[in-house]
Formats: structure tokens, sequence, C-alpha cells
């Protein structure tokens, strides 16, 4: 199955993860003190390595005329991806990367309820960005999209940055079963320039990502047991 994959494109992932369930690598580490609430293994830590490498090779593309831009994560779920993207795209080739840091609060500890319309996004840290350049702001998972949208506008109007050297990119673009109205109506207008995975509408944790600040630092995307966080 893996060989057939085709990392510089968006992977799409299943709901049964894109492992066979008992093969070696993705299997739950079982000294893992909180593998009762892992429902499985959706992405495993060599499918994560492959398509980042594919995404840096777009963007070391695609900047290679440019002679520096930031990479700006959003803590703290982008964390890991932003160290591991930067990395792979100067390998690639790509330009100078500077990087700094947009950190914001729209659930804390909690998770968020089906059918949410909407939840306040507190601005904690703005990055500090030279004018006029280039940016490529970096979220763990697309899902309402809300945290995104209010960075975007805050850099607008706190930052001065020009909407136009902006582009946006997902680890993980959550396709929503059912979203409220102003939910389907943010993602139809966001639409984000680069996206590594699309998952299904589930809980997802690791890789930098958190239930109730568990998992963060798995080195492969799970899907998480709802029940323990409810």
């Amino acid at each position: 199955m893996n060989k057939s994959i085709d990392y510089s494109r968006v992977i799409k992932v299943p709901e049964s993860g894109l492992c066979s369930p008992g093969t070696g690598e993705e299997k739950i580490n079982h000294d893992y003190c909180l593998k009762d609430r892992i429902k499985n293994v959706l992405i495993p830590e060599n499918m994560l390595r492959k398509r980042i490498e594919g995404l840096a090779r777009q963007i070391a593309t695609e900047y290679k005329n440019k002679k520096q831009f930031y990479l700006i994560p959003i803590l703290k779920g982008a964390f890991v991806f932003a160290a591991d993207l930067g990395r792979e795209i100067v390998r690639c080739g790509g330009p100078e990367i500077r990087i700094d840091f947009y950190e914001a609060e729209t659930y804390g500890t909690e998770i968020k309820t089906e059918g949410e319309e909407q939840r306040k996004v507190n601005i904690i840290r703005r990055p500090k960005i030279p004018e006029g350049m280039d940016v490529i702001l970096l979220d763990d998972v697309g899902d309402t999209v809300q945290t995104v949208t209010a960075i975007l506008k805050d850099a607008g109007e706190s930052l001065g940055i020009n909407q136009s050297r902006i582009r946006v990119c997902f680890l993980l673009d959550k396709i929503l079963r059912n979203p409220p109205v102003g939910v389907k109506q943010l993602k139809k207008t966001l639409k984000p320039d680069y996206v590594g995975f699309e998952v299904p509408d589930v809980w997802v944790a690791g890789y930098g990502i958190d239930a109730g600040e568990d998992f963060r630092l798995l080195s492969y995307i799970i899907s998480v047991k709802e029940e323990y966080y409810v």
C-alpha cells in the first residue's frame, strides 16, 4: 500500500488509518502510559516524514527566487511540524528561513463540542516580521479554521502585513461531516495554499497536536478515544 502513495500530493487518510493493523512501525508503544486513550494510528511516522519532504520540495521550488522568508507556526500545535518542515526546506536548497511565532488560544485544555459555531480566539503572542517579508503561516489542523482566520486578520491589522504575502499551510486539513453554517462558510473562504494530509472528522493528536494537553510528543498521528475527553 505505501509504495503506491504519491508523497508530492495531498494524501487522503481513511478513518481506519494509512497502515494495516498489527504491522511493525504503526504499533502503539505498549509502554505508553496513555495507550488506553488511543483509538488507532492514523498516520505513521515514516509517512509523516515522506509527506513533509514532499511539501518541502514544493515550497523550496516555489520560493527559489526569494532571498528569505518567514515560517510562522501557530503555537502550540504546529511547533514540531515547523521544525521538521523548515529543516527539509533547507535540505532541498530553499532560501534562507527565519522563524517566529504566533500564539493563540481557542480551546485551551478543552475540546471543541459538536455544532459549535464560534469560539473567541485570544492572541497571546505576535511575531516580529520586517516590512515586505513573505510569510508562510503554519497550523497543525485546519478544522473550524477560526484560529487561522483570526490570525490572518490580526497580521494585517496589527502587523501591517500585506495579505498577498501570506500563504497558509495545514499539516492536516480535517474534512468535517456536518459543519455549522458559520464554520462551513469560513472553510469555504479560507483555502490553504499547502496541505499535508486530509483527515476524517475524528479527534486527532500526536506530532505536536494535543488532546487536553496529552500526546504532543508522539512521533505519529493518532485518533483519540473521545470518551476520555468529554
